[in-house]
């Protein structure tokens, strides 16, 4: 944890509101992120944010330091959006314009429009090929290669051993392949 998340998390343990507003402000895209390439819906996703950020205020006591206090969010997130997965509900498959949505009004203004484009249906098939994972592999794989955490702060954000998340990630990959493969993605 660096000086200033040290800090904030400590007036906040104190109750101080605008320090858990910082914090929020902090961690809002990274909670949200996580939990729409886990749903694939955005109205899911800004529920789940919201109850991550609910739950981490009512549970901020209950912080101990022992890890980085995103680590301690990712957990949050991550069960959330497991639990959120087991309630039954199908993965949603993104629109062109939900896609659309994800490359930000800014990438768009750096790059030329065929590079945008192309950004746009990398990020479709991308969405459509986390799909197919299921949520366990799906989430370790998203914590790697999107978030980049270390195998580590992934097994502690998902209470698993290290050797679990490396299996799944693996097979994360393998799966993805055969599947891009399969539809032609890949030749």
């Amino acid at each position: 944890m660096n000086d200033v998340e040290t800090r904030l998390v400590e007036k906040a343990r104190a109750g101080d509101a605008d320090a858990f507003g910082r914090i929020f402000e902090r961690s809002k895209n990274m909670v949200w992120n996580v939990a729409y390439r886990m749903t694939g819906d955005f109205d899911e996703a800004e529920d789940l944010a919201q109850d991550v950020f609910v739950t981490a205020w009512r549970k901020l006591a209950s912080f101990r330091g022992e890890s980085a206090f995103s680590t301690w969010l990712y957990r949050i997130t991550v069960n959330k959006a497991l639990n959120s997965k087991k309630s039954g509900r199908a993965l949603h498959r993104l629109s062109d314009e939900e896609t659309a949505n994800l490359v930000d009004a800014e990438t768009f203004a750096r790059q030329n429009p065929s590079a945008g484009v192309e950004q746009l249906e990398t990020e479709r098939i991308l969405a459509g090929l986390l799909a197919t994972l299921e949520p366990e592999r799906r989430l370790a794989l998203i914590l790697r290669e999107i978030e980049g955490l270390s195998y580590e702060q992934i097994a502690e954000a998902m209470n698993t051993p290290v050797g679990t998340v490396r299996s799944r990630i693996s097979r994360a990959r393998e799966e993805l392949e055969a599947t891009a493969k399969k539809t032609g993605i890949l030749p």
